[in-house]
């Protein structure tokens, strides 16, 4: 008898079980050293040895400990992006009004929907500079952190749309003796969303096979 109850319960349970698989299909796309980790030595504008990243303009990578001043980094590596919009004498990098960290996030599907998430933190000691984070060249979302020393964690979901897969997080100067403002930016990550519609059906699904399972044995017996 116990048998035949395996089997009866199986062909619901299998409907389930695909159902939630449906629900995770896609692969998750892949952010390429979220990190920020590799030799850097206290910090360095626009390093070499940080794989995965395009750096532009007053932007690079501090440890743990530098004199950035900022606190430790949230994730395993012990280091941390920065992004500097200092307009003055100093001259490039450090002199970019226009300042970038970027790179092409594999295993994007057109029309699946992802999540982005980040940590950032303001510079203690400085002022708040927004983060523009973007996606195929839309933006996503405008960040500001907060002045409390402290890491913000971020989470923004986007479609993707199949156009071009450059992931940017950028800050902009406002004009000629601008004091440097620096945003700390950290362990960036990526993960495949389930359309509501999947998630419906894999809710449904369980639901079918609660019901079925009582019909057939009652609560009692489960």
């Amino acid at each position: 008898m116990k048998f035949a109850r395996t089997n009866a319960l199986a062909l619901p349970l299998l409907v389930t079980l695909a159902l939630a698989g449906t629900a995770a299909a896609n692969a998750n796309p892949v952010i390429l050293n979220g990190n920020f980790s590799g030799s850097v030595g206290g910090y360095t504008y626009q390093p070499s040895t940080v794989t995965g990243w395009t750096f532009t303009g007053g932007t690079g990578v501090q440890a743990n400990g530098s004199a950035w001043g900022f606190s430790n980094a949230p994730g395993s590596s012990g280091q941390s992006a920065f992004l500097q919009s200092y307009i003055g004498p100093l001259g490039a990098p450090t002199g970019d009004p226009s300042s970038s960290i970027s790179q092409n996030v594999a295993g994007l599907t057109s029309g699946d929907t992802y999540a982005i998430s980040f940590y950032l933190e303001q510079r203690p000691g400085y002022g708040a500079n927004p983060v523009t984070v973007t996606m195929d060249g839309v933006t996503l979302t405008v960040a500001t952190p907060p002045e409390n020393d402290t890491w913000t964690k971020y989470t923004e979901d986007f479609t993707y749309n199949g156009g071009s897969d450059a992931l940017s997080f950028s800050v902009t100067g406002s004009g000629v003796g601008q004091y440097d403002n620096d945003t700390g930016l950290a362990d960036v990550s990526i993960a495949a969303t389930p359309e509501p519609g999947t998630l419906l059906m894999l809710g449904t699904g369980l639901f079918g096979f609660a019901a079925f399972a009582r019909r057939k044995f009652g609560t009692s017996n489960l």
